[in-house]
């Protein structure tokens, strides 16, 4: 039934390359059908020669004919692949396509529980393996069927006895495939699991290369990459040594016909029960009928295989989106944000606990509190990153359910601690699709104190970052995100720990670059660094999901609380890196 569903699936997402796949499928059947055609006109040039005349006119007449039926069968063979090639990578591209649109409206919970491997093997690996499906498969499943039941009505036509005898192969064939592929789905269920965990280890070693050559580590003894390869390997060894010898039997069986007919039909020929010409007939077609039959039983066998990233594609498809709000807010919003009885969980675990909180327009906002407190969940609860269970949050008095997604994320601007940088340049980086001016962006840069840098580089604001480019520090990626932000200009602001990677020389410019950021902005700022935070407007405590304090720094540490056990901890680790250095 699964294997059934993601069969239509893929039917249904291959939308109007449909027809390329009828007229592939109708061109293989009749490609199919001529290569029986030559068999047949030499069996007739056979028995003109043993006439005792010969007509060799005649027999010139059926060679040219057989020459001509070769060719056209080529040339129809051709047209097929090309239709159903086009039609599988057009099939292939809007699948990526819609998968990943689909993605980009899932919320971050879909990412959390997903590996990159994942991710990447269905959209890449487990959807081009669809391309042998489409290309090959389905054109070649409808000759396969259509074939041997055009052979074998013509053969029952001329002696039903013999041509029952081509079913002894099929039938053990078939019994001998259903105990090899027996547990099939399983088989290919564990396998994508295997592929995904090797793609995920394979990433995560790559992406620790630095810390792993540290350690001397190599990819023999990191053990997880090894276990996880070595589990692959025995995987395919087991699937290989299970199958094999049936899968040899299966093939001397599907290619036994002759042995078969030979004999029998030799019995009946001399009992004078069929004829020569039957009798040669039947030699020529057995193999023929029994190559087709053989195509539609491997199939079968690798059918529930070659679906099964039809299902991976399938199950994203499935995700529940984001609901879309339809609501526009003013373009200069007053940027007052409202979280009211706020629960939100991660799969079972409560993170933020039934959490009231009121930012008023133009103020900034401190989170800070102990690792897990919720402090960078509630900044991106804000972004809709994830919905909340419970509760609502509102910008200006309207819940962002009901807020155009795109109007939301006009209005607030993300700069994290982990910033991504596209493979392009850097006017390209600062931009991020905008169509600001190249003046806007230059000014925006050197607000976020970045521009000197840019200039210092050779190619400017065009110099490539990435793997054919250069490489920046932590420091330089963040004041080109804090760029990003100046030049989107939202009301609303959240800064997660950036600070956090840069040195002072950087940490001096990017304070410099927020203050001119946050100019005029409604902002929450989560920290680790407490001292950055001390102007703050106010500043928020967290413990495990809850507010424990709320205030300004002066009122938090004459309070003695949390805030200032947090604020002495800080201190005392500050004090004992001084004493290291």
């Amino acid at each position: 039934m699964k294997t059934q569903s993601n069969l239509v699936f893929l039917l249904q997402e291959s939308g109007k390359e449909k027809f390329k796949l009828y007229i592939s499928a109708i061109f293989s059947v009749i490609s199919s059908l001529l290569g029986i055609a030559p068999y047949i006109l030499m069996y007739h040039i056979i028995l003109e020669l043993f006439n005792t005349s010969v007509d060799y006119q005649k027999i010139k007449s059926l060679a040219i004919i057989v020459g001509v039926i070769v060719v056209g069968r080529m040339v129809i063979f051709l047209a097929s692949g090309v239709f159903s090639h086009i039609a599988a990578y057009t099939i292939l591209y809007e699948i990526r396509m819609k998968a990943i649109n689909h993605m980009s409206r899932l919320n971050m919970g879909f990412f959390t529980g997903h590996t990159i491997g994942e991710v990447k093997k269905t959209i890449n690996e487990d959807v081009e393996k669809l391309e042998n499906f489409i290309a090959h498969q389905i054109p070649d499943v409808a000759s396969a069927v259509v074939t041997p039941i055009i052979v074998i009505s013509y053969l029952f036509y001329l002696n039903w006895k013999l041509a029952l005898v081509l079913f002894i192969p099929i039938v053990l064939g078939f019994l001998l495939q259903m105990s090899m592929f027996k547990g099939m789905s399983e088989m290919a269920k564990h396998y994508h699991i295997l592929l995904q965990k090797l793609n995920s280890t394979i990433i995560q070693y790559i992406n620790g290369m630095n810390v792993m050559k540290a350690f001397n580590l190599s990819a023999k003894s990191f053990k997880n990459y090894k276990d996880t390869t070595k589990e692959y390997a025995d995987y395919w060894i087991q699937m290989t040594m299970n199958t094999s010898p049936k899968y040899g039997i299966f093939l001397v069986l599907i290619d036994s016909g002759l042995l078969f007919i030979i004999p029998i039909g030799g019995m009946m020929f001399l009992n004078q029960t069929i004829n020569a010409s039957t009798y040669i007939i039947f030699l020529i077609l057995s193999s023929n009928f029994l190559l087709a039959f053989k195509q539609l039983l491997e199939f079968g066998g690798h059918f529930s295989l070659l679906l099964e990233g039809a299902g991976k594609v399938r199950e994203i498809m499935k995700q529940e989106q984001q609901v879309k709000g339809n609501k526009i807010l003013e373009k200069k919003i007053k940027g007052k944000i409202e979280f009211n009885n706020v629960t939100f969980k991660y799969d079972q675990e409560e993170v933020i606990k039934n959490l009231s909180l009121t930012i008023e327009p133009k103020n900034i906002v401190a989170l800070v509190g102990p690792s897990g407190s919720g402090k960078t969940t509630l900044g991106q609860l804000l972004g809709r990153f994830w919905d909340v269970e419970e509760g609502s949050i509102k910008i200006d008095g309207v819940n962002i359910k009901e807020i155009n997604m795109e109007v939301l994320m006009d209005q607030v601007s993300f700069v994290f601690q982990n910033v991504f940088m596209l493979h392009d340049t850097i006017v390209e980086n600062i931009k991020m699709g905008s169509n600001k001016s190249m003046n806007e962006i230059i000014e925006a840069s050197k607000k976020a104190q970045i521009h000197d840098f840019i200039m210092s580089l050779p190619d400017g604001y065009n110099t490539l970052l990435g793997e054919d480019g250069i490489k920046l520090s932590g420091g330089e990626k963040q004041r080109i995100s804090i760029a990003r932000a100046i030049l989107k200009d939202s009301p609303i602001v959240i800064l997660d720990e950036v600070t956090s990677y840069s040195d002072i020389e950087n940490e001096s410019k990017i304070q410099q670059a927020l203050r001119s950021l946050l100019k005029g902005k409604t902002a929450i700022i989560i920290a680790h660094r407490l001292y950055t935070i001390k102007n703050a407007d106010k500043i928020v405590v967290l413990k495990e999901g809850e507010i424990v304090e709320v205030g300004t720094h002066d009122f938090l540490m004459n309070k003695k609380g949390l805030y200032r056990h947090l604020w002495d901890l800080y201190d005392y680790e500050v004090l004992e890196v001084e004493r290291g250095a």
